[in-house]
């Protein structure tokens, strides 16, 4: 044991309010205090309304390696941290949410091609220094296998937002009302929205002409946002389609109480929290099989294989035409939502932290 009282400290490129993996960081810290273990956030950039909560890296840089201080990264992008951290001595964790491969994104900005490009790179940098690994999902653990981190190797449930609140109870949805659209995520390549309005489209043209589409989420790519709206106003949408932009907490939750189904067909995800949290307002979910989203979503939605716009809009179809359906996938997804529920990712990930740091146990 260590002559000095151990610490667990977290790192991480960006640190910012309604993020997840902020988010994420500031749950871990509390769970890691409530073992006694004095804990701090360190990033690179510190968003204005997080200052309290996270302290500049440069500070942790500044200071000698302490072999009774155990540092997390929490990864996922490329970033400078990492390859500081890399020149510390203290035993090193990997937290990972995982990078969306530059194949999807640098063919619409090769600059972020670039930047994820290096984080992957990273990743295999990371193989020889770690104690561990903690990946939010089983596919992210996959992953990281690709880049030869196999060793203590573990999945714990991420912590998600809004799981200390009860969503309000969703209106039934009448016969008659009109199909209603959501999804949730950055206006990003990865996140496939442009699979969604030409499904969308399909769906207006065969079922239901009065139909409506909100997609919620900052731009992360303007030139992929430009390309949407084209898109939309050359499928003559413009009147049933709305992007919102970012919006606040009860926006959105009207939005989840409005809504009649909600559709991801991303590309790639490391979880998809918007995915649990439809689901935890019990409506029905329609999903690309990709990524991380099938072990998300698992038997509460209707999973597609492919993303044929007709095939899409149809699986809708079935769930605003089907009663028994809708109210079978309602059903499962309270068990399903179940599974990552506050209680569940703070024994998961206690878990996976007392098995990659011995003296934790100990000291808790």
């Amino acid at each position: 044991m260590p002559e000095h009282r151990l610490r667990i400290d977290q790192v991480l490129p960006s640190f910012a309010a309604r993020d997840a993996i902020g988010f994420h960081t500031l749950e871990l810290q509390k769970l890691i205090r409530s073992q006694n273990i004095e804990s701090q956030i360190y990033a690179d950039e510190i968003k204005d309304e997080m200052r309290e909560f996270a302290r500049p890296v440069k500070e942790l840089f500044r200071t000698k390696s302490d072999q009774s201080r155990y540092l997390i990264y929490q990864a996922s992008t490329g970033s400078p941290v990492a390859a500081k951290l890399l020149e510390r001595t203290e035993p090193l964790i990997l937290n990972f949410h995982n990078i969306t491969p530059r194949e999807i994104l640098g063919k619409w900005d090769p600059q972020v091609g670039i930047i994820v490009g290096a984080g992957v790179k990273q990743l295999g940098l990371f193989k020889d220094r770690i104690s561990g690994a903690i990946s939010v999902s089983s596919f992210n653990k996959w992953c990281l296998e690709q880049e030869g981190i196999k060793e203590n190797s573990l999945v714990a449930a991420p912590f998600i937002p809004g799981y200390d609140k009860t969503p309000a109870p969703h209106s039934s949805k009448d016969s008659n009302t009109s199909s209603n659209w959501l999804f949730v995520g950055r206006i990003a390549p990865n996140k496939a929205q442009h699979d969604i309005i030409k499904a969308f489209s399909a769906y207006t043209t065969g079922w239901d002409p009065k139909a409506t589409l909100t997609l919620v989420g900052a731009i992360s790519s303007q030139i992929y946002f430009d390309t949407l709206i084209k898109l939309i106003e050359e499928l003559n949408l413009t009147e049933r389609v709305t992007l919102t932009g970012p919006i606040d907490a009860s926006s959105l939750e009207n939005l989840y109480q409005s809504a009649t189904v909600f559709i991801c067909l991303s590309d790639h995800e490391g979880f998809g929290f918007p995915i649990i949290e439809a689901m935890r307002h019990r409506l029905p979910v329609v999903a690309f099989a990709s990524t991380a989203v099938t072990e998300t979503v698992g038997e509460a939605g209707i999973l597609l294989s492919n993303k044929d716009p007709i095939r899409c809009a149809a699986a809708v179809a079935m769930i605003e035409n089907n009663l028994d359906l809708r109210k079978s996938l309602i059903t499962k997804s309270k068990r399903q939502t179940d599974k990552f529920s506050h209680q569940v990712s703070v024994k998961e990930n206690l878990a996976a932290l007392k098995f990659l740091i011995p003296h934790l146990a100990v000291a808790g």
